[in-house]
């Protein structure tokens, strides 16, 4: 009886045709995660944004004692009725978002000025151990607006209203999470301060 089977001439070839395909494949996957990090990053971002709105909203139209957010106290926003602290119960965001935000991390504490408050938070695409890899196609290989490893964001819960207050070429206001996007593939500085004029 003759048994059909592969031969080892076969075999090999199947396995070259799957090592093409893999090496073509795989690299696409990556850019669909990193593409995946930075829409994550920025959804939450903006959800995160709301929340703050939302707040000061209820601030601006309540003159008795409120709850905002994740049921948390009045008593929590500042002079101008943004949160002061948005991490509760052990998570980045807690005091607003109900979800689990595992990703996003406050990096150091709260930086308190005479003029300004500041918190520095870095998200999956920020992240500067494995966040978006560097786009080596695109101009300085940074891709301007989008997160990357070596971006970061800036949440002024508190800006004073009698100067204008700026940093890396944006003007903040009290409220405001904007994306600092350190252009080019260079090492982040966290030592954040804005300049008052």
């Amino acid at each position: 009886m003759k048994r059909s089977a592969f031969t080892m001439v076969e075999l090999i070839f199947v396995i070259v045709i799957i090592g093409v395909l893999a090496s073509i494949g795989i690299p696409k996957l990556s850019g669909v995660s990193d593409g995946a990090k930075k829409t994550a990053e920025i959804a939450a971002i903006s959800a995160v944004s709301t929340a703050i709105e939302s707040a000061h909203g209820e601030w601006s139209i309540n003159e008795n004692a409120f709850t905002w957010g994740n049921n948390r106290p009045s008593t929590e926003l500042n002079s101008v009725g943004y949160p002061n602290d948005l991490n509760a119960s052990g998570k980045v965001f807690g005091a607003i978002l109900k979800g689990d935000s595992a990703d996003f991390t406050k990096i150091g504490n709260t930086i308190v000025h005479a003029d300004y408050n500041i918190s520095i938070f870095t998200g999956p695409a920020s992240n500067a151990t494995n966040g978006v890899k560097f786009d080596t196609k695109a101009p300085n290989s940074d891709i301007a607006g989008k997160p990357d490893k070596n971006d970061f964001w800036i949440y002024a819960s508190y800006v004073t209203s009698t100067k204008t207050c700026t940093y890396n070429g944006k003007t903040f206001f009290s409220g405001d999470f904007l994306l600092i996007d350190v252009i080019g593939i260079g090492t982040t500085n966290y030592a954040v301060a804005l300049t008052c004029t």
